[in-house]
């Protein structure tokens, strides 16, 4: 424990703790922005599916 004090290991690892929590919140806001803010992703995959198969259609024709 002595050695730990001596270094200044202990404000370090307390200042990397604080910086992974900040992280994981940041991260979280990040995920939860993205998840809910859903920009019709669906929809345009359903489009191209749809143009997918029309080209295949003409081609196999």
């Amino acid at each position: 424990m002595v050695l730990l004090l001596l270094l200044g290991l202990t404000e370090l690892f307390v200042i990397l703790v604080n910086l992974g929590i900040l992280a994981c919140v940041v991260g979280g806001v990040v995920y939860l922005v993205r998840r809910f803010t859903d920009s019709g992703t669906d929809e345009r995959i359903e489009e191209l599916e749809a143009e997918v198969e029309e080209l295949r259609e003409e081609r196999d024709s």
